[in-house]
């Protein structure tokens, strides 16, 4: 390998790393039910919006899958974008979640997970009564009938400022995670609750919005356009990426979010759920993409074999 090789790999990978803040992400729709687009889930293209017993369904399609990520509008911002593909989305049917052991927290609070089976939400804050935040139940997805208690809660888990345990929800790496209004994040395997960290402000009113997906902890607040990226480095939380939304006419807060249909986030304003994804923000949802501490590692390896061959060179 030539020097001349070497030096442009080390350039390469240190861009890379220096890029690794980048920030874009696009809207590619948005969808008005009965004016309860709050707290989002979603399976496989269904998504699930509401918040406590009232959840109601809708299916996402479009003609093309292989262009899901094409974004209504060129890099310009204005020009339409001739390969965008325009979604249909079915009439929303409602689903009754019922005979739990407490009552479920209520709309804007009780955001949702949802697997090939069931429907996932959190118990209402009088269950702290007994000093047991973060309860999550599990309901049947075709009938809404109370099936089990997924996490039981306790432990570090504490309410926020407005008396909240777990309003926000999901699961990955074979555990769950909750966070609050007050941007603290839990995980649990189904019990008792460990708090894992807590993400500044990035310009919102508090925490709104928490997905596990492909291997990282994404957050959002309540009225502002970030989403951010956190990962472990090394035992440390740390953010990875922030993205800013870059869609013309844009800035459509990033509230109650969820991530699955058409491989996108589904955020809900309580009149509207917005699609959001692709752009920089789509290279880490749907590739998995190294660390930046990788990329360090690497680059530094680079280097040290650059100057060892320099070495051996000399002598």
């Amino acid at each position: 390998m030539s020097r001349k090789v070497l030096l442009l790999g080390i350039i390469f990978l240190l861009t890379v790393c220096s890029n690794v803040f980048a920030s874009d992400y696009y809207e590619f729709s948005t969808f008005g039910g009965p004016g309860s687009e709050y707290d989002v889930g979603s399976y496989g293209n269904d998504i699930y919006y509401g918040g406590g017993s009232s959840v109601y369904k809708t299916t996402v399609s479009i003609t093309d899958m292989a262009k899901a990520n094409e974004p209504k509008f060129l890099a310009d911002g204005v020009t339409p974008n001739p390969n965008y593909q325009v979604r249909t989305f079915t009439s929303p049917t409602y689903i009754n979640l019922s005979g739990a052991p407490t009552s479920l927290e209520q709309g804007s609070w009780g955001e949702m997970y949802i697997d090939a089976n069931n429907i996932y939400t959190a118990g209402y804050t009088s269950y702290s009564s007994t000093g047991n935040y973060g309860a999550i139940y599990s309901f049947d997805k075709a009938t809404g009938a109370y099936n089990g208690t997924a996490v039981t809660g306790g432990g570090a888990i504490t309410s926020d400022y407005w008396g909240i345990g777990a309003t926000l929800l999901s699961y990955g790496g074979g555990q769950w995670w909750a966070a609050n209004e007050s941007s603290k994040v839990y995980s649990s395997t189904g019990g008792a609750w460990t708090y894992e960290f807590t993400w500044p402000s990035m310009g919102g009113g508090h925490g709104d919005g928490m997905e596990y997906v492909n291997g990282n902890i994404w957050v959002s607040d309540m009225t502002s356009n970030f989403i951010a990226r956190w990962g472990k480095v090394g035992d440390v939380w740390m953010e990875l990426n922030r993205f800013a939304y870059t869609e013309a006419g844009g800035n459509k807060y990033v509230e109650g979010m969820g991530f699955g249909a058409l491989g996108h986030f589904w955020a809900g304003s309580g009149s509207q759920i917005y699609e959001l994804g692709g752009g920089v923000l789509g290279d880490y949802t749907e590739t998995v993409v190294p660390e930046p501490s990788t990329y360090l590692l690497l680059g530094i390896g680079l280097i040290g074999l650059f100057l060892s061959r320099k070495r051996i060179q000399q002598g």
